[in-house]
């Protein structure tokens, strides 16, 4: 049963990598070759499958969080920069620029999510103090920062402004570390 729980998490991820959330539990029993019948005695609905790709969304971004900070030949502002735009592989492409529509149809598995979301930001403080203390960043309001990138963050996940803009959640995270580490004033 954890087989099949773990094949059908992955099709619904192809499925909305594909199409957003217009995919149906129909497109998943189809791509796997079961009937929707099967899915159903795994998941009670679409939203539980969502849930799913949640909690594994979770493990993946835990299990980076904790081989970054196990590597020690990385500066406190290396890491930093790897956390603020840290995404698991295999959620690349995934169409996160659309992921607002979550937060509109699907409040529940939505506010899960963010849940995730927002277990790196403790770790960040952490690195951005330390890049403080050692001379490597500039001293500055850490709240401040941090508001700085939950708001981005926030903005990214519950508008179409990517999407809109035909940028990908990883072009939008990398643009806002970028000007966050450098800043937008020509040198």
């Amino acid at each position: 049963m954890k087989e099949l729980r773990e094949r059908i998490i992955d099709v619904a991820i192809e499925e909305f990598t594909r199409g957003g959330l217009k995919f149906t539990m129909s497109d998943v029993a189809k791509n796997l070759g079961i009937s929707k019948k099967t899915i159903y005695t795994v998941f009670e609905s679409k939203q539980e499958v969502l849930i799913g790709i949640a909690d594994r969304y979770t493990g993946d971004f835990r299990k980076m969080q904790e081989e970054l900070e196990a590597d020690d030949d990385l500066t406190a502002v290396q890491k930093l920069e790897k956390l603020l735009c840290a995404l698991p592989e295999k959620y690349y492409n995934i169409g996160l620029n659309r992921i607002y529509e979550l937060s509109e149809k699907y409040p529940g598995p939505y506010k899960y999510l963010m849940t995730s979301v927002n277990h790196g930001w403790e770790l960040a403080e952490k690195y951005l103090k330390k890049g403080i203390e050692e001379g490597e960043i500039q001293k500055v309001s850490i709240p401040v920062v941090m508001s700085m990138v939950k708001g981005t963050v926030l903005c990214f996940m519950e508008s179409s402004i990517l999407y809109e803009n035909k940028l990908t959640y990883e072009q939008g995270k990398l643009e806002m570390v970028r000007i966050l580490m450098k800043g937008i004033e020509v040198k």
